[in-house]
């Protein structure tokens, strides 16, 4: 037999009203470009005001009424460790770490074709690691059209124009840049 245990008036205004805690940050780390969605697990999160990671506000993307969780998208911060600190209407936590990593340095392997005409137009692939969010120059001068796929290992784009001869190809990240060997040569 079960029994109801009537509800007692001002449970949840002090559950609300205590001081916020944080217990666990899933993940402990992301890149130093920040965007990485942060799941906050604690007691009194509820009516944050604001998360911080080292000092730099986080987008809340969502809050849990009843104070136990919080997502923020974590802002971009230099590599290292930083405190990350929940304020609500009752105070302030204690802080928790986050580490922020220093991006892979691109390594481009091969470019394909490896030569094209000078007026530009050639559709080209570049293969590697660590090349999410990369840029391409040919003898110095933008590539068009270059997307990267989800893994981070193809790079395509479209040449640009450039004077007939070799020219070097830099593939440029967060995580710094590397020529592409043996370059490309206009014709």
């Amino acid at each position: 037999m079960s029994t109801l245990i009537p509800p007692v008036p001002g449970l949840q205004a002090n559950l609300l009203a205590t001081t916020p805690s944080i217990g666990l940050l899933i993940p402990m780390v992301g890149p130093a470009t920040g965007g990485t969605p942060v799941l906050i697990i604690g007691s009194g999160l509820a009516n944050a005001t604001s998360v911080t990671f080292g000092g730099t506000p986080a987008t809340v993307l969502f809050q849990d009424p009843l104070g136990l969780l919080i997502i923020a998208l974590a802002p971009a911060h230099a590599a290292g460790p930083v405190q990350v600190v929940v304020t609500t209407t009752s105070g302030t936590s204690a802080p928790a770490l986050f580490t922020y990593l220093t991006p892979a340095p691109p390594i481009a392997a091969l470019i394909t074709p490896n030569t094209g005409p000078a007026a530009g137009g050639t559709p080209f692939t570049i293969t590697g690691v660590n090349l999410t969010g990369a840029a391409v120059t040919f003898g110095g001068i933008a590539a068009t059209g270059v997307t990267v796929d989800t893994t981070g290992t193809i790079l395509t784009g479209v040449t640009p124009a450039h004077a007939a001869g070799n020219v070097p190809v830099i593939v440029t990240t967060p995580g710094g840049s590397a020529p592409v060997p043996g370059g490309f040569t206009y014709v």
